[in-house]
């Protein structure tokens, strides 16, 4: 019967180790838990990487970009073709040096009631004029004050200032 005694005491000695080994096991458990946030970290830097990229193309939309020389004068033509320019009883001839993004010539040519407008240059010209791309589509919107711009100096134009009165009149 001592037999039976030890191994029941060996069995409550045993027991209290066992619960010991198991508050050692939850120790480290706890340790781990503060560890946790950490691994947080990388995933606030994930969002931060998407809300970059999403800013990214919002930029580009902002971007306009202008249209080359042909389209110019495609537009300038839709605007002028239709106006009546029979009270001008000469033949005017306007050429226009377009720069900015795209860099080129055009030309409007008033002649016999008629209007014409080409995108390349026109050597026999009345009146040459410098001008950004931005204030040919202005002239093409109805939003360009030839009075205000000639007063600041931002319109440059060599030739006869009669003519490019009397095309003003007519055109814009």
């Amino acid at each position: 019967m001592a037999a039976k005694k030890t191994t029941k005491t060996e069995a409550i000695v045993t027991a209290p180790e066992a619960e010991v080994k198991a508050e050692a096991v939850k120790k480290p458990a706890a340790k781990k838990t503060t560890a946790k946030p950490a691994a947080k970290k990388p995933a606030a830097k994930k969002t931060t990487a998407k809300t970059t990229a999403a800013k990214k193309p919002a930029a580009k939309k902002a971007v306009k970009k202008q249209p080359d020389i042909v389209a110019l004068a495609d537009m300038l033509r839709k605007a002028v073709v239709n106006k009546d320019v029979s009270a001008i009883n000469e033949k005017i001839a306007v050429q226009i040096k377009v720069y900015g993004e795209y860099e080129g010539y055009m030309y409007i040519l008033v002649d016999n009631g008629t209007v014409s407008v080409e995108p390349y240059g026109y050597i026999d010209n009345d009146i040459h004029v410098d001008m950004p791309i931005d204030d040919v589509i202005s002239i093409v919107k109805g939003k360009y004050d030839f009075k205000a711009k000639a007063l600041s100096g931002d319109l440059y134009a060599l030739g006869s200032l009669t003519k490019m009165l009397k095309i003003k009149e007519a055109l814009f």
